[in-house]
């Protein structure tokens, strides 16, 4: 069994955490604006140099390609997609491997919008969808090749239960690729001032905090082997990812502002315009994080 020792990013934070409704409200609320201003997925885009050229979306399905590669799976594998939002990278990772993809998310409104997704994609019997706790994972133990979470783990409570449950339900040498936010030194604004400033914006409309406290890097290291995993990689992809995600979604707010307004309400455009003054003045990081099970089965690892 994995050692219990409290490790940075475990459960000290869980009170600085979003609970798991505020964070399905969020999105069953948000979703819908969110996927078209990030070009058809939920997360940071992802650009190879200064010069690349690369629109929201394509950026954004860079980054799921990036992670896709550091899983290392291949056809017929099966993979986890823990925080699947509405389904792009789950598709476009069953779509570049051939793996059979299950993604599990806490909001019934992404779940609709994945499946549907997945069928118009051609790939109803390649990917599934299911709403699901991702803390308590309910699937065998050793039953994936890989997991996969992109922006998920920094809205759970707990980020070593967590990993300690992707290690369980990895096969032996499967892989866990994830991305994070980051508290990095030195930062524009001190990180704990941020975080509070995001609670404080999130409990004017009516929610708990949606992020939880952002770790650095290096503490990765200390977290996965405590979780039974065993550290492969980290990088920290701030400067391809941060500032130019952020100057496109106020673009895209800005150019198409009547229109967003008219599909999504005021109030739910004006709420994601409020956030992104203080993520700018946050100046988090982000980071991409590799870990592996060790070779030998779940039973030998716990007896050893």
């Amino acid at each position: 069994m994995a050692d219990q020792t409290t490790a940075p990013g475990a459960s000290e934070q869980a009170g600085e955490a979003p609970p798991s409704k505020e964070v399905a409200g969020f999105y069953n609320d948000l979703s819908g604006l969110l996927t078209e201003l990030f070009g058809g997925s939920l997360h940071e885009g992802y650009w190879k140099s200064p010069d690349d050229p690369a629109t929201m979306a394509e950026a954004s399905r860079q980054l799921t390609d990036l992670l896709t590669e550091k899983l290392e799976v291949k056809s017929g594998d099966r993979v986890l997609d823990l925080g699947c939002g509405s389904g792009a990278p789950s598709i476009r990772l069953a779509q570049s491997t051939g793996a059979q993809v299950v993604g599990i998310t806490n909001s019934a409104v992404q779940i609709e919008a994945a499946v549907r997704n997945a069928h118009e994609a051609g790939l109803g019997d390649q990917v599934s969808f299911t709403c699901a706790d991702a803390t308590v994972l309910d699937f065998e133990a050793e039953s994936f090749n890989a997991v996969l979470m992109i922006e998920s783990i920094f809205h759970l409570p707990d980020r070593l239960g967590a990993l300690r449950e992707v290690a369980r339900v990895l096969r032996p040498g499967g892989r866990v690729a994830l991305t994070d936010l980051l508290d990095r030194d030195p930062a524009p604004a001190p990180m704990e001032q941020a975080v509070g400033d995001l609670a404080e914006r999130s409990r004017e409309h009516g929610r708990a905090s949606l992020v939880a406290k952002p770790i650095r890097l290096e503490e990765y290291s200390s977290l996965m082997e405590q979780a039974g995993l065993v550290p492969v990689e980290r990088i920290d992809i701030t400067e391809h990812t941060v500032a130019r995600t952020l100057d496109c979604l106020r673009q895209k707010l800005t150019d198409d502002h009547e229109e967003l307004v008219r599909k999504y309400g005021s109030q739910v455009v004006g709420q994601y315009e409020s956030v992104l003054p203080l993520l700018e003045k946050a100046g988090f990081g982000y980071g991409v994080v590799v870990a592996a099970v060790p070779e030998q089965p779940l039973s030998q690892r716990a007896g050893g």
